[in-house]
Formats: structure tokens, sequence, C-alpha cells
């Protein structure tokens, strides 16, 4: 996962800074086998100036990204030098496909956002699902990837172990439903014995 996903993630999510009453409807909880499907990264806090807010996460290779939390990031106290910053993201992955009738073609995007309650460690996730209808391009059933054209361009996408694909061909018009998650978590640094 690259630096600037980090940053953008952590500052969202300790930001809240996307709007919940901009979407049109909640997300239905997504099951953990979504999460197995992503990445997860997890870094340690190698500096934090709580007076600037600026805060430095160091990966175990040593890799570091530092950036600035803006004024609206909530819990920020809370966070300390040595505390363990959990990030996953879990890629566009379909977990339904099925046939509709030839010739629709849309897309439905819907958000939401949870944080923790203040003066908790910080923990937020941002979930997006999209439905797109449109028709199938390329489709790898070994790989379990397809990839779907729309009204909007093409999109690919990993297919859930569980979705029956034997009944879709290329070329046929379907509907995808796939989901897209980013979580982080901040635990206490590791006590020393």
């Amino acid at each position: 996962m690259h630096t600037a996903i980090h940053r953008t993630a952590f500052s969202l999510i300790l930001a809240g800074a996307l709007s919940l009453s901009a979407w049109a409807e909640p997300v239905a909880p997504i099951s953990g086998r979504i999460e197995a499907a992503g990445i997860t990264r997890v870094m340690t806090v190698s500096r934090i100036d709580h007076e600037t807010r600026k805060i430095a996460l160091r990966s175990d290779t040593g890799d570091e990204a530092v950036f600035v939390a803006g004024p609206e990031v909530r819990n920020l106290a809370q966070i300390d030098a040595g505390d363990r910053v959990t990030i996953t993201y879990a890629e566009a992955l379909a977990v339904r496909v099925y046939p509709v009738t030839p010739g629709a073609k849309g897309r439905v995007e819907t958000k939401e956002v949870s944080r923790a309650p203040l003066g908790a460690k910080p923990y937020g996730q941002v979930t997006r699902r999209v439905e797109l209808t449109g028709k199938v391009a390329e489709l790898d059933r070994e790989r379990r990837v397809v990839t779907l054209e729309g009204k909007q361009g093409s999109l690919t996408l990993r297919v859930a172990d569980d979705v029956d694909l034997t009944g879709v061909l290329v070329g046929d018009t379907v509907r995808a439903d796939y989901l897209e998650r980013v979580t982080i978590s901040v635990d206490a640094a590791p006590k020393k014995n």
C-alpha cells in the first residue's frame, strides 16, 4: 500500500472528513471474509507532536510517513509514540455477480463511516459499496477476475470465492455488487517486561 494511501486513509478516518448526510443509504455490515481479500499493514507511531499535530508512522521495514493532522482530527490526544496503527484495505471485491436485462447499464454508490467515541483510542472505518451494471468484457474463472464495461468505463474486480460464475459468460450483461473498505485502529504500545 502506498504512503499516500496511509496518509489519506488515516486523515479521513480520524477526521471524519466524509459527510454521512450526503449519502443516500447506510451500508449493510460486511462479513469477515471480505477482510481476507485485502491488505493489512501495521505501523508504529515513531513520533507525535501534539502541539504541531505532526505524526510519523514507521513500518516494520523502516519506511516512514509523516503528516500533519488537521484541526478536525478527533482523539489525537489519545495517540502516543510507540502505539501500533493497523490499516486494512479490502480491495474492490465482487460479492455478487448475476445476469440482468441486456442493455441495462448503471452505477449506484453508497458509503459509510464509523469512528471511535470521543476520548477513546482512534478507530475508524470507511466502507464503499458500488452496484454496477455492465457487460462482461473479460472473465478469468481460474483467477476469479471479471472485467465489466459500463457507462463510466471498465472496471476489473476480483470475485469472492463463494460467488458462482458458472452461468456468467463474456458478453453477458450482469450486475456486480462490490465493496471496498479501509479500517484503521490504534492500539497502545506493547508493554515492556
